[in-house]
């Protein structure tokens, strides 16, 4: 391996929380959490650089929350180590109703657990954990079948099941405890609505993700138009076909200088005396 000379201290500049997170108002997002207010009902962070810190202070407020009831952390890079902090969390925490894990690095290391503690969690409705980078196999399909067998107020788990048997048990499972729940709205009872909490849900705002897609295509409009001013009148394309053609076309006819034509008018001359005779 050839040898790399380390850049000077000086010349390394340190990394803010803006360079690890600039999708992100961390200090907005961290006083909320400190508050628990309604604004953290519901955490949506989907696809955002999130650091180590801001993640665990997000598991730390999920141990005494009253007021966090959704949490989706979907493709924030979430491996087991930050996954068993997670799992500490959650088995302390009596509020939430949905998790979303979906698209980070966890494995059954993180992923059995947790569907343990599901088991008996009494506010959980909805967990989803599909597409990790690596499968989670039979051992973890069964983990989420169990927890859905033995929770009946676990409505769903979101992940494409393929070991048939866990596949099975949890079809039935999930529309036992949904038939559990159609029953006592029927009856009058108070049930929980997960078609009304979801939408409640998502359309909770999330001030603290800057809407860093529209600040992109800002920026990308802008450059366009500088380049169109700095651009020269671009010719029109359909005159540019048609002159093309007519050169194409000119070039196409024969070229015939004065002396080939006396020659060819000769010999047609000769031609036709020929015939004649």
């Amino acid at each position: 391996m050839p040898f790399r000379e380390e850049a000077p201290r000086s010349q390394v500049r340190s990394k803010s929380v803006t360079d690890e997170e600039p999708d992100l108002d961390v200090e907005l997002l961290l006083k909320s959490l400190e508050e628990d207010t309604f604004d953290v009902f519901s955490i949506r962070i989907n696809n955002v650089i999130v650091s180590k810190s801001t993640l665990y202070a997000i598991f730390e407020s999920l141990k005494t929350t009253k007021s966090i009831k959704h949490l989706c952390l979907v493709g924030v890079d979430m491996n087991d180590e930050k996954g068993l902090v997670l799992n500490e969390a959650l088995a302390l925490n009596e509020t939430l109703e949905t998790l979303n894990l979906e698209s980070n690095s966890l494995t059954n290391l993180v992923i059995e657990p947790l569907c343990k503690i599901l088991e008996t969690h009494k506010t959980i409705r909805e967990f989803k954990c599909a597409h990790q980078k690596a499968g989670l196999g039979s051992r973890g399909e069964e983990a989420m079948a169990r927890a859905l067998d033995k929770n009946e107020s676990l409505l769903k788990i979101g992940y494409p099941f393929n070991v048939p048997s866990a596949r099975s048990l949890a079809d039935k499972c999930q529309l036992r405890n949904s038939e559990r729940i159609r029953q006592q709205r029927a009856k009058g009872e108070e049930c929980y609505d997960l078609k009304k909490a979801l939408k409640e849900r998502d359309e909770h705002p999330q001030p603290w993700i800057k809407n860093a897609s529209e600040n992109r295509d800002a920026k990308m409009k802008l450059q366009i138009n500088e380049q169109k001013k700095s651009m020269n009148k671009v010719p029109d394309f359909n005159k540019m076909m048609f002159e093309a053609k007519q050169r194409a076309v000119e070039n196409a006819k024969p070229v015939m200088d004065n002396e080939l034509a006396q020659k060819l008018a000769q010999a047609k001359k000769m031609n036709g005396r020929i015939i004649s005779r």
